[in-house]
């Protein structure tokens, strides 16, 4: 397992959003409300449902996404990841914010930091592509631009 107990993640959400200006993904990001109240143990009845068809109505197939935590009253970017809609994935997206430390490393760096995440929100990057199968290997492209370009855990 990678150590992350001495890793620093101080980019906050304003600076995401000021560097992805700077990039070819510029026009295709949003903040989603999650429809999760902040402190909640899981969405309440309806609003996880009421959260994917967000998703499906900005018209989202596969998209790479940013997740952030809570230090005070500031949101700071901790992981990229990818994930799809109900137009892609029958499930739908498989985003959660659990905390288990042995689930992976951001959770562990949560755990070890007594940091929570950021439930409320999540940064969204769509695809171009409409097709299936491209949509997907362009959500994980991204994913891996934003690991890379900010320094923030895979999920």
């Amino acid at each position: 397992m990678i150590n992350v107990n001495n890793r620093i993640f101080n980019l906050s959400k304003e600076d995401i959003l000021c560097k992805l200006e700077n990039t070819e993904y510029k026009d295709r990001y949003k903040i989603f409300n999650t429809c999760l109240e902040q402190g909640a143990d899981r969405w309440r009845r309806g609003k996880k449902s009421e959260f994917q068809k967000s998703l499906v109505n900005d018209k989202l197939f596969y998209f790479a996404y940013i997740k952030f935590y809570l230090d005070n009253d500031n949101e700071y970017a901790l992981v990229a990841g990818k994930s799809g809609s109900y137009t892609v994935i029958s499930s739908g997206c498989d985003l959660g914010f659990y905390e288990y430390p042995e689930k992976g490393p951001a959770k562990e760096w949560l755990h070890n930091n007594n940091k929570k995440w950021c439930q409320t929100e999540i940064l969204i990057i769509r695809t171009i592509a409409k097709d299936k199968k491209i949509s997907e290997k362009e959500a994980f492209a991204i994913e891996k631009f934003l690991v890379s370009s900010f320094g923030l855990l895979e999920s």
